[in-house]
């Protein structure tokens, strides 16, 4: 099996610790370790090789978080999940098992972990397209929902308002949609020619155009000809061979400042902090800061973020906004969202 990890993603909610060129699934955040070395760790035991798909102005700094044994798939600009996972896909062998995972997931409970990867690779050496289904704990608004009946998937729901989510999970039909899969190569783009036959053709010419080696670089002339489309909409929504893993190990995207105070050990406060925090009557905050002491006073349930170049503070249970003032940013002060 190879583990195929996706790094893609920007990370603009989680600014100014996430930037364009270092985002959230590098930074350091956990006691000096990055989401995706947490990712290549957990999962170490259970692949061969990895592939590791990531942007051309990331290459460097991914190559200096990873000492196994990789192929590096470098984009110049990203075109979603289904042409990054079908490239990966065609740089493999045919029959080769590929358990596709996010580079920026919390994932603990390796026991159950293991074994739910395990069911997955069952079902992929049966050619089934198998995706992983979080257990919905509360009603999510920021994820996609997965109709399951043990491992049949009945349908996929996109993002929904929290009065619908909350039906979801009353229902206990419903899971999060993880954005983890495992499937043969072959199975993948044989079902990716039959339900998104134009991206099929762009990447497998695409592949005609690459040499073969442990680092490919995926052009901007070759990228540009490839349609940007999610794997869900591509191939998973479409395709009667998919398989869903019901996986009750915990998971967090880490998509806010808001999940990421949930994972932080509290002090005797509430408080969540990178021991950077002298406080006296404050309580509930998540408080980061690489190299300043913060000290607060009778201030609660605040997120503040100190950096070399800039300080953010808001209010925690809205930290949704982030993105949205990460839209004034950089049209007011655009080299620190670099």
């Amino acid at each position: 099996m190879k583990t195929v990890i996706l790094c893609g993603g920007s990370g603009t909610r989680l600014w100014p610790v996430s930037r364009k060129k270092s985002p959230k699934q590098f930074a350091k955040i956990f006691n000096g370790e990055s989401l995706f070395e947490k990712t290549v760790k957990r999962n170490q035991s259970l692949a061969q090789e990895f592939v590791i798909v990531v942007n051309q102005a990331q290459l460097d700094l991914c190559k200096s978080q990873i000492n196994s044994k990789a192929t590096f798939l470098a984009e110049s600009i990203g075109r979603n999940t289904a042409p990054a996972i079908a490239l990966a896909a065609l740089f493999s062998d045919p029959e080769d098992i590929l358990l596709v995972l996010p580079s920026d997931h919390l994932i603990k409970d390796m026991d159950i972990y293991k074994s739910c990867v395990e069911q997955a690779q069952a079902f992929a050496k049966e050619d089934k397209l198998v995706t992983f289904g979080i257990k919905a704990a509360h009603p999510e608004t920021g994820y996609g929902y997965i109709e399951a009946d043990g491992n049949e998937v009945l349908s996929f729901k996109e993002k929904p308002n929290k009065e619908l989510a909350q039906k979801y999970v009353e229902s206990g039909k419903y899971f999060w949609n993880s954005g983890m899969f495992c499937f043969k190569a072959r199975v993948f783009l044989e079902e990716l020619q039959k339900h998104a036959p134009e991206m099929h053709a762009a990447c497998l010419e695409a592949k005609n155009q690459l040499d073969q080696g442990s680092e490919i670089t995926l052009t901007q002339e070759v990228m540009s000809k490839i349609p940007a489309q999610s794997i869900d909409y591509a191939v998973m929504e479409k395709s009667d061979k998919v398989k869903v893993v019901p996986s009750h190990f915990h998971w967090s995207d880490l998509g806010s400042f808001d999940s990421l105070y949930h994972e932080f050990e509290k002090d005797e406060s509430g408080n969540a902090t990178d021991a950077n925090l002298v406080q006296i009557e404050s309580e509930n905050n998540l408080v980061l800061s690489n190299k300043k002491v913060v000290a607060t006073f009778n201030v609660k349930d605040l997120i503040i973020i100190d950096t070399e170049d800039a300080l953010l503070i808001g209010k925690r249970g809205e930290t949704q906004k982030v993105k949205e003032l990460m839209t004034k940013v950089v049209k007011e002060r655009p080299e620190l969202a670099e």
